[in-house]
């Protein structure tokens, strides 16, 4: 379960990239992008592109034969992450014990695919010197209650703070109800919100699913900020694509190089498997700290912030997504129910309506190279016609509530977007549908993604989606 820590031969991201290249350069990834010839990091980042999740997973998963267990890095820094977990400690939890006995500590927290990725947190809670229960779901949260009211947990560690949220309704209170001894909560998502329990609720650090570890706690504020963890992996810092000039590749920032305030996307390559992966993951730059001997430069100190609203592509143009998200917001009146929660998306069902008469007309290329809207001749699925909005209110709808919303929905896009009201005049594309899901829909959904106790958990009240 624990991975075994090699003696460091360099500092910082030399030795991530002496790692990567032991673990990734000898089979057929290693010789697709030359990571054997790699003379530096000016070489990795000359020689291998930016990786979005798509082109990550057709140019660098398919090639990923990792030969036995990987090394994920994280023992590099695990002194430091349990050194800022027993400051947390000697002041909620030591207090409160009798001298002598043990921590224990609850770990709720889903399997990961990667062994070395997955076995990360086990091995920061047994370094603190705790004993582990481990639940790998809470798929019932009562026999999950049960089973940590039975270990008398001090500490809780989950990947989101929902994970508590969703036990505290079923204990319908504090969790301190249920598990008298509970002084620490710990987790890497969610954690603004609001709990009931009287134990405080520190951002843990950050460990992802894939790369390993990427962040590490820190006792500095902001409270929910973490020191990104320059040891563990190599990390750069990609500006959003509207402040960019010039390519994606050359705008990718080392990290010592950001400015305080700026928004990034965070970039990881790491022995797990990825290769200059874009996350999808943005963090605002809060401040530094100093230099250490592993790593030799100011680290960055971040706060995770949501990413930016997908634009939705639709037949003849794509609609930003902030701006479809103002639009519904917009379209509800103050007499209206409350609104509760709201996802946009292309609507599957307009993609089968008659085309329109510009695509009606003969094509005589149809079977020929030239009858693709691709170039590699691999046919593009048809875009949809319209939008399909989900809404769940809070309150009293009256009957017309559903098609005044979508138009008012409509009109406020024709207002925006000139590109959507020529279509919308020439019947080239049909107004949005709207449909009221049943009261408690987004809740369900919500418990559930708690349950499976892997990633983040909480999102925005209107969330725009591609497909």
């Amino acid at each position: 379960m624990s991975e075994s820590p090699r003696p460091l031969r360099a500092p910082g991201r030399e030795r991530c990239l002496e790692r990567l290249v032991d673990q990734l350069g000898g089979g057929e990834l290693g010789r697709t992008f030359g990571l054997r010839r790699l003379a530096g990091l000016p070489d990795l980042r000359a020689q291998v592109p930016l990786h979005d999740a798509r082109a990550h997973a057709a140019r660098v998963e398919p090639l990923l034969d990792l030969d036995g267990p990987a090394d994920a890095g994280a023992a590099a820094e695990r002194e430091e992450v349990v050194l800022v977990w027993k400051t947390w400690l000697s002041e909620h939890v030591r207090s409160s014990m009798s001298p002598g006995a043990p921590l224990r500590a609850g770990l709720l927290q889903a399997r990961r695919a990667d062994p070395a990725v997955d076995a990360i947190a086990e091995d920061d809670l047994a370094a603190l010197g705790a004993e582990v229960l481990r639940l790998h779901a809470i798929d019932d949260p009562a026999a999950a209650l049960e089973r940590l009211a039975a270990f008398a947990p001090g500490l809780l560690v989950s990947p989101s703070a929902a994970a508590f949220a969703c036990l505290e309704e079923q204990v319908r209170g504090p969790l301190e109800r249920r598990l008298p001894d509970l002084r620490l909560l710990l987790a890497s998502f969610d954690v603004r919100l609001q709990l009931r329990a009287r134990a405080e609720l520190h951002a843990a650090g950050w460990i992802d699913p894939r790369a390993g570890r990427l962040g590490l706690p820190s006792l500095r504020p902001p409270a929910r900020g973490f020191t990104l963890a320059l040891a563990s992996a190599i990390l750069e810092l990609l500006p959003p694509s509207d402040d960019r000039r010039g390519s994606a590749e050359a705008a990718a920032l080392w990290p010592e190089h950001a400015i305080v305030g700026e928004r990034y996307e965070l970039v990881v390559s790491s022995g797990t498997g990825c290769l200059r992966l874009r996350t999808g993951e943005f963090v605002r730059v809060v401040g530094f700290d100093p230099p250490t001997a592993l790593v030799p430069f100011p680290r960055p100190r971040v706060v995770r912030l949501p990413a930016p609203d997908p634009a939705v592509p639709l037949a003849g143009l794509s609609l930003p997504g902030a701006e479809l998200a103002a639009s519904v917001r917009a379209a509800f009146r103050p007499e209206d129910p409350a609104l509760v929660a709201a996802t946009v998306r292309p609507d599957p069902q307009s993609v089968a309506d008659d085309p329109s008469p510009a695509e009606s007309r003969p094509n005589h290329f149809a079977d020929t190279e030239l009858g693709s809207a691709d170039v590699s001749g691999v046919r593009q699925p048809l875009r949809a016609t319209g939008l399909h909005v989900q809404v769940e209110v809070q309150g009293v709808a009256r009957a017309d509530f559903r098609a005044r919303l979508g138009r008012s929905i409509d009109d406020d896009l024709i207002r925006r977007s000139p590109a959507y009201a020529h279509l919308r005049a020439a019947r080239q594309l049909r107004p949005p549908r709207v449909e009221l899901v049943p009261p408690g829909a987004f809740k369900e959904a919500w418990d559930q993604a708690a349950r499976r106790l892997d990633h983040k958990v909480a999102g925005p009240v209107v969330r725009v989606l591609e497909h």
